[in-house]
């Protein structure tokens, strides 16, 4: 829909998206209305104010043949391409014959500072992601690069990344586009702050933000004034300049099986592509010093341009002006960067362990009001203010509901290995997504009985017939098992926020092997995450902690062990006495 008017020619509509991609940086910034006025800190002071030491200045490096062929073996294999109509597949074939003068042209590029005008061109495919489909707001743009432009990003992101790491220049906040970095330690993070802080006796809210259009919005001179202040000058500047400047982008509607039109191109003013591996790195560094800025008893959890933040405080009246505080913070810190905080879509939570509620809105000023909720989504997990996880614990409900459904449709048809495929794919997936936040809750136990219905269509069981005997012979964990597996590998992949018994007591017990267990003073702490890690592996056989050192050893060892239980309840494995 195009000026409240629904256009059905195809170049129409995609003429129509390329606009609309290519104006939504200016129309986001200039919907702020921000004074001019207003006298507002520059992104460098708030650089030099986060970094109290310089970072040091990026080491250069050629690229090797040996480095060109891994990038190449390293793409996927697919025929989609970018405007050059050159696919991946056609590249890896041709690698013996292209690998030495590719390698040539890379170097040249590197030591030039110049990126390929032709490698510029990228073809955007706009993806819907809620809401009515004719809004085009609802869209997100998709850049299809050429296969060339990958390898060279690649090799520059190689670069970059090092560079990150050798300097440790990413704020520990950050968890979105890191290796190593997941979902689920982001909501661990968010939800220790939350938890932890409730068992300390203090007041709790929660500031989630949503940003419009940040990739979108970047503005390229703030984003290389802030690479030059994390050390990447030079040549490798003046190409990333280079690879951001004189951009264009054309938007394809349809696909090669149907008939496909394309926009006029369309020269990119700001931003950063989405679909490539430089843009998120790019906006990383964009973002990178926004935690700085909040009252240090906060916690800032970012996950991309994904923005929340727990703030703490020991009284009500305390916490709602430390609130208001953070929130003018941000405020201010988005509009010197030329970011936009949507304050229609951005929500406020007060964490409580009590059912009282006061669904006022939160004012800032004369102004602004930002909603203040029972529940909202963050990373998949609906979280609501008494941390019951009723809500989200519905949500997997319904949707392995229907799974379970569409199992018993076709179960007839198709063999019992596809029937274990599809198991893992439509409720694997679903049941165990977060379980070591939910897993602990009262209502966790339907979903438990729906997993051993899933399980009773599989084996072609009666209702009343007993299933335990099946997740061991289908090797699939029954839900309290699988919520220990989950809990206790978090608690080996992140044993630097555990602490052993060992460092608490220097003394060598029995239990030397164990965590270090905090004291809790809040039931809903008790279930938390933290403490409900610790526990599961405190009370494992001493024959598997033994087994720790050995990661993957141990997980082989773990699931054994809890395929061969097949725990029904939390309360049954810790009745458990073992040999």
């Amino acid at each position: 829909m195009v000026e409240n008017k629904v256009i059905r020619n195809q170049n129409k509509i995609a003429n129509a998206f390329n606009k609309f991609f290519i104006s939504i940086a200016d129309s986001t910034i200039l919907n702020k209305n921000v004074c001019s006025n207003q006298e507002l800190p520059t992104p460098i002071d708030y650089l030099i104010d986060s970094f109290n030491l310089p970072v040091n200045k990026m080491k250069w490096q050629y690229a090797s043949t040996q480095e060109i062929t891994r990038i190449i073996k390293s793409l996927k294999t697919k025929n989609s391409t970018g405007y050059d109509e050159i696919s991946n597949r056609i590249i890896k074939v041709s690698l013996p014959f292209i690998v030495s003068p590719l390698t040539y042209i890379c170097n040249k590029i590197l030591s030039t500072g110049v990126f390929p005008d032709r490698l510029k061109y990228a073809t955007v495919k706009p993806l819907f992601k809620k809401g009515e489909t004719q809004n085009m707001a609802n869209y997100r743009p998709i850049s299809l690069l050429t296969s060339f432009s990958k390898i060279i990003e690649k090799l520059m992101y190689a670069r970059l990344i090092n560079h990150i790491e050798s300097n440790n220049i990413l704020a520990q906040e950050q968890y979105g586009f890191r290796s190593h970095s997941s979902t689920e330690q982001a909501a661990f993070s968010l939800m220790n702050s939350i938890l932890s802080a409730m068992n300390n006796k203090l007041m709790v809210g929660g500031l989630f933000c949503d940003l419009q259009k940040a990739f979108d919005c970047v503005n390229h001179k703030i984003l290389l004034e802030k690479l030059i202040f994390y050390g990447i000058e030079g040549k490798f500047k003046s190409l990333i300049e280079s690879y951001l400047m004189g951009r264009y982008q054309r938007v394809v509607i349809g696909n090669k099986f149907d008939s496909r039109s394309f926009s006029e191109w369309e020269v990119i003013k700001c931003g950063v592509p989405q679909g490539s591996i430089l843009g998120p790195l790019f906006f990383l560094f964009y973002i990178n010093d926004l935690p700085s800025i909040s009252n240090r008893k906060n916690k800032t959890v970012l996950f991309a341009d994904d923005t929340s933040i727990i703030i703490t405080d020991v009284n009500k009246l305390e916490l709602e002006i430390n609130l208001k505080q953070t929130l003018k913070d941000i405020d201010t810190w988005f509009n010197a960067n030329l970011l936009a905080l949507n304050f229609k879509k951005s929500q406020y939570i007060e964490f409580r362990s009590k059912n009282c509620y006061n669904i006022t809105p939160m004012t800032i000023d004369d102004e602004i009001k930002l909603p203040k909720v029972k529940e909202t989504k963050f990373l998949g997990l609906i979280i609501d203010d008494t941390i019951t996880w009723k809500q989200h614990i519905n949500y997997v409900i319904n949707k392995i509901a229907r799974s379970c459904y569409a199992l018993r449709n076709i179960k007839h048809f198709i063999p019992l290995d596809t029937l274990k495929v599809i198991y893992f794919a439509h409720i694997h997936s679903i049941l165990s997504y977060g379980i070591i936040f939910w897993g602990n809750a009262s209502y966790a136990s339907n979903v438990f009985r729906l997993q051993k219905k899933a399980m009773r269509i599989i084996a072609n069981f009666g209702p009343r017939e007993s299933c335990r005997h099946l997740f061991e012979k289908f090797e699939i964990l029954s839900f309290y098992s699988q919520f220990i597996y989950s809990l206790i590998l978090f608690t080996i992949n992140n044993d630097h926020l555990f602490n052993a018994i060992t460092m608490i007591h220097e003394h060598k017990t029995r239990t030397h092997n164990n965590l270090y267990l905090p004291s809790v003073n809040l039931t809903k702490y008790s279930q938390s995450a933290y403490v409900a890690g610790i526990k599961a592996f405190n009370h494992l056989p001493q024959t598997l902690k033994e087994l720790t050192l050995d990661v993957p050893n141990f997980k082989r060892a773990l699931k054994r062990f809890l395929l061969h239980h097949s725990f029904y309840s939390m309360k049954e494995y810790y009745q458990q006495k073992w040999v």
